[in-house]
């Protein structure tokens, strides 16, 4: 039966996933269920060299996700979805830059005729009565950063699949690729191109698996050009019906650039990134964003360091470097003390060498709080030129409580999309959030943590809100 194609599901998805970034994620395994329209969730993993997101963007019923290292089971899911429509949800993890939310020290964006190597391996399982496939969603782009919809290519992998699907378009030959047999499927989208490999023996799991000869056999079809590129390897579940006891893990990508895009050689240092901001976060929190470097004539800008400072006017050097193999055009400088100024510099990396150091870039964290009432602590990560997550927590007062209202106003004209562990409501620049039936009760001096949301912000600043108040009591922020 065929169903409604899955460039119509991203399409919609892609809305969702423009505002949804990720939370910094604990070393322990952690639960999450949703059952809301449109709500994505991302859980950065492996010191945020992947990340894990759950897209519910086309059912209300329940899904409860463990995640574990780099896999994840559905615990919970009896999605009733039409086989001939789109799909309930899409749970994956991914490796790279994902509508412009990006993974720490992945090697991408990569050229498509610079790419030497690129591999990847998964272990799923999949009980059977469910609806869904198990697939690589790989996707290219025209240049080299995106925070929407690619525009270039989107290469899905389909190693197996249970109940009446299919993949966007129409088959148009059957491939042996790496030694394996693959249905081709075609077809494009007004924005971007699609091409699918069905394998024609499924399997449950892929060791070091070659992507390039798939890149290649996409471009000999005209369905991706070779100086498009790899931004972004995906691999997870699209579930129509039912969903419990789906599983992955073991997930890896690695990939390499060789010596220069564009058949030439790479033999000039990138010029000084310019554009660095530093906004506030919280009393340990600075958020550092800056513009994406130009790369000279066939080279491509890999990673930026990051360098910071009490001391203004400092000059770059081990000492005082922070982060390096950086590929965002963003960085959230966490452990910072209260009430103190930090100075901020970055330099931008290609394959012959590392440009000068950038304009500095300053601010300063806010006091740290304190007294017998409330505190809230809010963490703005990451964030982009036009949209960021954050994370709220509770610190209660001395009194226990039972249920709570939390409330506060923008100052910048921010607009929540979507909240997580609280009922939202927005008017103008004043938000309410009240408890779920879960997590109202709050210990005296208690702490509840969780509460969090993707929004929109515009303008050159996204400051940390203010007139936080808990149960109509004012609120110490951080």
């Amino acid at each position: 039966m065929n169903r409604r194609s899955l460039l119509q599901m991203f399409a919609i998805a892609c809305a969702v996933c423009l505002i949804s970034l990720g939370m910094p994620a604990p070393a322990a395994a952690q639960s999450k269920c949703s059952n809301t329209v449109g709500e994505t969730y991302v859980l950065a993993l492996d010191s945020g060299l992947y990340d894990f997101q759950m897209n519910e963007w086309n059912s209300s019923l329940n899904e409860c996700v463990n995640i574990s290292g780099l896999g994840f089971t559905i615990t919970t899911a009896s999605f009733s979805n039409s086989t001939s429509g789109a799909p309930a949800t899409y749970t994956s993890i991914y490796r790279g830059c994902h509508w412009g939310a990006c993974t720490t020290s992945n090697p991408f964006p990569i050229e498509e005729n610079n790419i030497a190597s690129a591999t990847t391996s998964v272990s799923i399982t999949q009980p059977s009565g469910s609806a869904n496939d198990a697939a690589y969603d790989i996707w290219f782009n025209q240049t080299s950063t995106t925070s929407g919809q690619p525009n270039g290519t989107e290469i899905m992998i389909w190693l197996n699949h249970q109940g009446s699907i299919q993949p966007f378009g129409s088959q148009v030959a059957t491939e042996t690729i790496d030694g394996a047999s693959y249905e081709v499927w075609t077809g494009n989208q007004s924005s971007w191109k699609i091409v699918s490999y069905v394998a024609a023996t499924p399997v449950t799991s892929v060791s070091s698996l070659n992507l390039l000869p798939f890149f290649a056999d996409a471009i000999s079809r005209g369905s991706l050009e070779s100086t498009w590129w790899l931004i972004d390897v995906e691999y997870g579940f699209e579930v129509w019906t039912g969903g419990q006891g789906l599983a992955m893990s073991g997930f890896s990508v690695s990939a390499a650039a060789g010596s220069g895009g564009g058949g030439g050689t790479c033999s000039i240092v990138p010029s000084a990134p310019s554009g660095l901001t530093a906004t506030t976060s919280s009393s340990s929190v600075i958020n550092l964003s800056w513009t994406p470097d130009t790369a000279p004539a066939n080279c491509t800008i890999s990673s930026y360091n990051v360098f910071r400072s009490t001391t203004s006017n400092f000059t770059p050097s081990s000492s005082n470097q922070i982060a390096s193999g950086v590929t965002a055009t963003s960085y959230s400088s966490t452990g910072l003390t209260a009430s103190t100024t930090y100075y901020y510099k970055i330099e931008a990396v290609d394959s012959d060498g590392t440009s000068a150091a950038s304009a500095q870039a300053s601010a300063k964290t806010s006091s740290a709080g304190g007294g017998s009432g409330c505190t809230v602590d809010y963490v703005i990560s990451p964030q982009n030129s036009s949209a960021f997550g954050a994370a709220i927590t509770i610190i209660n007062g001395p009194t226990a409580i039972t249920s709570w209202t939390l409330t506060w106003s923008f100052a910048n004209g921010q607009t929540i999309s979507s909240l997580w562990n609280g009922a939202e409501t927005q008017s103008g620049a004043n938000v309410t959030v009240k408890n779920e039936s879960y997590n109202g009760s709050i210990a005296a001096n208690g702490t509840l943590s969780g509460i969090g949301f993707n929004g929109t912000w515009k303008g050159t600043t996204n400051a940390i809100p203010t007139a936080f108040s808990l149960n109509g009591t004012a609120c110490t922020v951080n």
